[in-house]
């Protein structure tokens, strides 16, 4: 849903989005070939052809994602962190040319319900754990030389760069370690853990001298960010505390009604499919065109799943009709969308 509200609200194609996504994981194909530590190390790497058609192998999962622009959750893989203080790093006579500082971090949570945050095509939990991290490690973005961003989906790297000012697809820095989810492996939310070491290994033999690595939870729904860097902090302060982490951005959100009926426009949308490639239930946040209060609902009939399944059409802003399921128990109805034809099942 935030991928299709995202390409809409900068007003892309369809196909351009789904070549700006395929890009992007391509070249994140390649960085996980090369890793020791990847689950594709030493393997073909994933080609514009092979992540960007959808085929048997790479079938449509939910709309625009084929499943190889998805994470996968049979990974076994692991990683761990050691810290210690400098005078403990003495002791064990560790290399000061070893030493990698955590400078500052912080995180932010969206609302838990995604339909009651105030929009689809950004994160202020990722702007904002971005913002925070860097200021509280006395940092500026173009002092960073490294990124991770945590990559599940191609949406959250494309909001951390659109947020960081960085190119999509052909970034200046280096924007994964590893290789996202999909090609590199990582169970869940563990793989920042596995950034956190890539990127240790990174300073250490001077690729750069600070890094800041990005971790994504839920639907987009908690971010933390956090720096190191192969210098201690400038102002030679204590990192700092768990003082610097918020929850929940405060931004408004429109009423959301349970049941509705009237006349409404596609706020976002997502389509699921079955494992043949046909679509099987579209799901949709939208908006009545009156109050402008915020609705969910699954499409009405086959004639709108097949146009929210479009490649060519974009269905964001479209007008179409919202009514609650006649056949359900009043109060506990869900809602049905249609683009066309009467509203009947």
């Amino acid at each position: 849903m935030y991928e299709n509200g995202f390409r809409a609200h900068r007003g892309q194609s369809i196909k351009d989005n789904h070549d700006e996504s395929t890009a992007l994981y391509a070249d994140f194909s390649k960085v996980a070939a090369s890793n020791p530590y990847s689950w594709n190390h030493g393997k073909e790497t994933e080609s514009l052809q092979s992540i960007g058609t959808v085929s048997k192998r790479n079938r449509m999962i939910c709309f625009p994602y084929p499943l190889l622009m998805n994470a996968f959750n049979t990974v076994n893989l692991g990683a761990a962190c050691i810290l210690t203080s400098t005078e403990f790093a003495k002791e064990l006579q560790i290399p000061r040319e070893k030493w990698i500082y955590p400078l500052g971090g912080a995180g932010f949570k969206e609302r838990e319900l995604f339909w009651e945050r105030p929009n689809f095509f950004e994160s202020s939990a990722i702007s904002k754990s971005l913002d925070r991290c860097l200021s509280a490690s006395g940092l500026t973005g173009s002092e960073i030389d490294i990124y991770d961003f945590y990559s599940c989906f191609p949406i959250v790297p494309k909001l951390a760069c659109h947020h960081m000012g960085l190119s999509i697809t052909e970034p200046k820095k280096p924007i994964t370690v590893l290789g996202g989810l999909t090609s590199f492996g990582g169970a869940g939310n563990n793989y920042s853990m596995h950034a956190l070491t890539e990127m240790v290994r990174c300073l250490r033999r001077g690729a750069g001298q600070t890094g800041l690595i990005l971790a994504n939870g839920g639907f987009l729904s908690y971010q933390h960010a956090i720096c190191i860097s192969t210098q201690p902090r400038k102002n030679h302060n204590l990192y700092p505390d768990s003082g610097t982490l918020h929850s929940g951005p405060s931004d408004e959100i429109p009423p959301i009604d349970s049941e509705t009926e009237g006349e409404a426009r596609v706020e976002t949308y997502t389509v699921e499919f079955n494992r043949d490639g046909s679509p099987e239930q579209a799901y949709i946040v939208g908006r009545l065109t009156g109050s402008n209060h915020r609705f969910l609902a699954n499409h009405g009939n086959q004639a709108t799943l097949k146009r929210l399944a479009s490649t060519s059409e974009e269905p964001i802003g479209i007008i179409g009709t919202v009514m609650p399921d006649p056949t359900g128990d009043k109060g506990y109805r869900k809602n049905f969308f249609y683009l066309d034809g009467s509203p009947k099942l």
